[in-house]
């Protein structure tokens, strides 16, 4: 299990860097009025990709390891929603990263069926800063109250 959550926490970075890099070329391409390339396709797809990546490791520590199920198992649901460190692992996080990954699935197949159209950077910016943004709200930061032993891996 520690070999998947490391896999996860480095898994992070590089879905913060596609996303960052997708938000970036949406915001300048509809700045600048361009059309949607297949370079801006690309980003998308990888930013998918990696999200789904991510996703399915974090399903598998959720089921297997210690604060998803087996945390609601043996505590019960009534105390993990008592305590915010159990609750952020076994609903918050896991509800809101899914949350993030289906508007960035949405976003890219809304601006794919739009083609080349100049409004498909407008929808990918717009579904892309709402995934980052609840990307940036359900991550474990060590600088958040009850996190800092998580460490930045």
């Amino acid at each position: 299990m520690d070999l998947l959550n490391q896999l996860h926490a480095l898994l992070r970075w590089v879905v913060l860097i596609l996303i960052v890099s997708a938000v970036l070329r949406a915001f300048l391409g509809m700045q600048s009025k361009k059309t949607f390339s297949n370079s801006d396709q690309k980003t998308g797809f990888f930013l998918m990709i990696a999200c789904d990546i991510q996703l399915l490791i974090g399903l598998v520590l959720y089921i297997a390891g210690p604060w998803g199920i087996k945390n609601i198992q043996q505590l019960g649901m009534s105390a993990v929603m008592k305590d915010g460190y159990s609750r952020f692992f076994a609903v918050e996080h896991i509800l809101m990263m899914i949350v993030a990954i289906v508007l960035i699935h949405i976003g890219r197949a809304k601006a794919k069926k739009m083609g080349e159209a100049v409004g498909a950077h407008k929808v990918s910016f717009i579904y892309y800063v709402i995934a980052f943004v609840i990307m940036m709200i359900s991550i474990p930061w060590p600088f958040r109250k009850g996190f800092e032993a998580l460490g930045w891996m």
